[in-house]
């Protein structure tokens, strides 16, 4: 199989939470390594009342915060309040507080963070989803006047607080409290919320993720979550969906489709997401090619992701078994409205035929096959 079994990337079960007092570890992500078209996304799991992060940057780099309880097949009924602080100034962020399954945008150049775990009794799932990699953070400090001012942090390594011989590997052990009461998180953000800001400048970075009633498949629960890009908020170029598949069945068609110089991540989990592994029972082929002629099946019975590059082309995903509820996450990187190209032969040549015209800016023969049609 070679290249095409290389798509899919079995999830690691990552341990740098084990130390870390509030979160579950250990916990599930993929970060690509690849400079042409970074994607990073994962669960951490806050099971606690607490913090995470204090105010900074990415530097150049936008983050996203998608924020659901813990329980994915019940994600409507979600129990939880998380706060989550953006603003021009890391002196006076506005907050913004939410109890239903929601999505908040921190662009480039916008601070964020404190994340205010507030309640959180049945668990907090946030999604982070990166845009491309950020290899620094700028932080606030007070300058030797007493004035705040942003510093970018970039050193590689740092000694250990703990013991000094050694170099930080972020294992938590100084960075949270697990003696940490309710009431001392309570009055680490009090200066937040004494200082915030009322502008609401930022108050279209956080929207209720949408309830998608679809006729995808009676094999996934309706409504699903969905958030559409800039439809939904503008100049924020993601997509995705978060699939409940409860039983087997096939998604899409046995004909290859192409979302042409497009990416395309598909996400493949248990529903609990602080146990991502132990709650996935499932047998999954997904059709992958780099041309529609030359298709080949990748086949997984563990959580993972399945990358679709930009010019690939994919077939049918087909769940051949599923043991216990399945998270499907499709994570579209980009802000196009989404079209597909498939393949026929016209006068004994094969073309490309687009779905949509208004993707068509210079017609080819298939373009012109398939406006014919249309007409």
């Amino acid at each position: 199989m070679g290249d095409i079994e290389k798509l899919f990337k079995p999830f690691i079960q990552t341990h740098d939470k084990d130390n870390w007092a509030g979160y579950v570890s250990p916990r599930m992500g993929y970060f690509s390594l690849d400079s042409e078209n970074p994607f990073g996304a994962g669960f951490l799991v806050a099971n606690r009342y607490g913090t995470m992060d204090i105010p900074h940057i990415h530097d150049g780099a936008a983050n996203y915060f998608v924020f659901t309880g813990a329980d994915l097949d019940n994600i409507w009924e979600s129990e939880f309040t998380v706060a989550m602080c953006l603003g021009d100034s890391a002196d006076s962020m506005e907050i913004y507080e939410m109890s239903k399954p929601c999505f908040v945008s921190a662009p480039a150049g916008v601070w964020h963070s404190p994340v205010y775990f507030k309640n959180v009794p049945k668990g907090l799932n946030c999604m982070l989803w990166y845009s491309g990699h950020a290899y620094a953070r700028i932080y606030p400090r007070k300058n030797e006047n007493g004035v705040s001012e942003p510093y970018i942090d970039q050193q590689p390594e740092r000694d250990c607080k703990l013991d000094p011989t050694k170099k930080c590997s972020f294992c938590g052990l100084c960075f949270t409290d697990p003696n940490q009461t309710e009431q001392e998180v309570i009055d680490y953000m009090a200066p937040f919320y004494a200082t915030a800001s009322k502008a609401g400048k930022f108050k279209d970075n956080v929207i209720e993720l949408r309830k998608d009633y679809h006729k995808i498949s009676d094999a996934i629960m309706s409504p699903r979550a969905a958030f559409k890009g800039s439809e939904e908020m503008p100049n924020v170029d993601r997509q995705f969906s978060i699939n409940i598949i409860t039983k087997p069945c096939k998604l899409g068609d046995d004909e290859p489709v192409s979302n042409g110089q497009i990416p395309e991540y598909l996400w493949f989990s248990g529903t609990d997401t602080t146990n991502s592994w132990e709650t996935f029972d499932a047998e999954i082929e997904v059709m992958v090619g780099s041309d529609p002629d030359n298709m080949q099946a990748i086949s997984f019975d563990r959580p993972g992701l399945v990358e679709i590059p930009p010019g690939y082309w994919r077939g049918a995903i087909t769940v051949k078994r599923a043991g216990k509820p399945i998270c499907f996450i499709p994570w579209y990187p980009h802000n196009k409205r989404r079209y597909k190209i498939t393949q026929k032969t016209v006068d004994g040549k094969k073309v490309l035929v687009y779905d949509d015209e208004t993707t068509i800016k210079e017609p080819t023969a298939g373009d012109e096959l398939f406006l014919q049609i249309k007409r």
